[in-house]
């Protein structure tokens, strides 16, 4: 089977240097869910990506692009799209409108509407650009292939691409949670509507987990698609579109080789020698690791923390928490608010309680696994996420038998909830301050039997799985046949 897969990172970045260029692993999980793949699939597959920076536009005139197929074993395709206008549909469109509505975030961030520059984007910028994603796809997959089309940032490419090439198999993937009606109706008219028709472009449209894929549904409904909800299906203006979950695992092999390297050998030592804290290390031990994105819901955790030790001074002599955080989206101004609010928070609970708190804002991720590692507690609260794939990370590389405080909100609560300790309701600070309590004064024997059950769900599929599972149903598909993955349950 031929591949095409297309995402708005791709999977490798430029960086630009006095000698040349110097190339990276592209941000995020995406990549190292799908380089994997493509590796394996080698000419057989084909990633359709966008230049992100001024380098990576430089390295596309340089020929760098081209040259990644010997490298990487298999074509990368670049697309060089003017900057202005990929701001818009990035950073505009993209990471404010659309990752908002998808994770209900309306209210938590204060917004109330939307105006003409934000609809202009829409119009000038974000349909453009999915547009010549789609055309780029056309391009560079033969009728044969499957297209896999990844995220939100290219919600209407699917419908795009189909238009172009009617008998297309196509494939969408929301890798961030997805809130419904209630999140996406929020956006100006035509919007909502644009994005479910585009996703619908696709033959199989995939989610994480069972709520996001049901969400999807009901915005389905809304726009007055057929929904067959026991099959999975939806049937809208003579199309069919199968609905399907595929919870993305982690790599558990390769975190423990990561985490084995001397730096986060050095930062354990030095986490458990009390070094950060400004003396010995004693006591317990609470964990978070996190981008500083408001669906995150950091500054509750430490809200929740600082009320846990004023009403227990007890706590407060012996519990350390160590946050490994690092900046997001900074351009945009309600993440530049977040970003100040958490550290203004932090200086409350400090002020109240000194040497609580040791709060680090930069992303080094041999540092994060030290501390995964040897929590007491690691806490997991967002509001709303697509997977968190942190929550599987730290079970997997804890050796101190620590327990795992989930809100419902993460994705993985369908996997890892019943042996973590539960937040019902992620937004309730006392609710969490109590979950975190529970979490510390637990019996080491319950403690250890959940430690395991844990380690034993986040290493139950491996990344290859995931992947593959797809692959599996789209080639169902095309035989016309239905997916095999069974539906997304109620």
């Amino acid at each position: 089977m031929k591949v095409a897969l297309v995402s708005n990172r791709g999977p490798v970045t430029f960086t630009e240097t006095s000698e040349g260029f110097e190339r990276k692993r592209g941000a995020g999980g995406l990549a190292g869910a799908l380089d994997p793949v493509a590796r394996r699939l080698g000419q057989k597959a084909v990633w359709v990506a966008a230049a992100t920076s001024d380098a990576d536009r430089k390295a596309i005139a340089a020929g760098e692009v081209e040259r990644l197929n010997d490298l990487l074993g298999y074509p990368v395709h670049m697309l060089d799209i003017e900057p202005g206008r990929y701001s818009r549909y990035y950073d505009v469109v993209s990471n404010r409108m659309l990752w908002f509505a998808n994770h209900c975030l309306w209210d938590e961030l204060a917004i109330r509407d939307f105006g003409e520059d934000e609809l202009a984007a829409w119009d000038e910028a974000y349909e453009p650009v999915n547009e010549r994603f789609a055309r780029a796809a056309a391009d560079h997959a033969d009728p044969e292939s499957v297209v896999l089309f990844q995220d939100y940032h290219l919600a209407t490419a699917p419908l795009y691409l189909r238009k172009l090439h009617p008998r297309q198999t196509i494939f969408h993937f929301t890798h961030s949670s997805f809130c419904g009606p209630d999140g996406l109706e929020r956006l100006p008219r035509p919007l909502p509507r644009r994005v479910i028709e585009g996703m619908l472009g696709a033959d199989l449209v995939g989610f994480h987990v069972p709520d996001w894929a049901n969400n999807f549904m009901a915005c389905c409904e809304r726009i007055g698609a057929r929904v067959d909800r026991s099959s999975g299906c939806v049937e809208h203006e003579g199309r069919r579109s199968w609905i399907r979950t595929y919870p993305i695992p982690i790599d558990p092999q390769g975190l423990r080789e990561r985490a084995q390297r001397d730096t986060a050998l050095l930062w354990r030592d030095r986490f458990l020698s009390g070094w950060t804290h400004g003396g010995p290390a004693e006591g317990r031990l609470i964990v978070r690791a996190d981008r500083t994105e408001p669906s995150k819901n950091i500054i509750r955790g430490f809200e929740a923390f600082g009320r846990l030790l004023d009403r227990r001074p007890d706590l407060a002599a012996t519990t350390r928490f160590i946050a490994c955080l690092y900046p997001s989206r900074q351009s945009m101004p309600e993440y530049r608010r977040y970003s100040e609010r958490i550290e203004e928070v932090v200086d409350e609970v400090k002020a109240r309680h000194p040497g609580s708190i040791q709060l680090f804002l930069q992303d080094d991720f041999d540092r994060t696994l030290a501390a995964l590692r040897i929590y007491d507690v690691l806490l997991v609260n967002p509001i709303m996420d697509g997977m968190n794939l942190v929550s599987k990370e730290g079970p997997t590389l804890n050796e101190a038998s620590g327990v795992l405080v989930l809100s419902r909100g993460a994705g993985s609560f369908d996997e890892l909830g019943e042996h973590a300790v539960e937040i019902d309701d992620a937004l309730d600070v006392e609710a969490t301050a109590d979950a975190l309590e529970r979490a510390l004064e637990m019996d080491p024997a319950e403690k250890a039997t959940r430690a395991e059950a844990l380690r034993r769900a986040a290493a139950a599929r491996q990344p290859a799985d995931w992947i593959d599972a797809q692959l599996e149903d789209l080639g169902a598909i095309q035989g016309g046949r239905p997916p095999a993955t069974p539906p997304p349950h109620p």
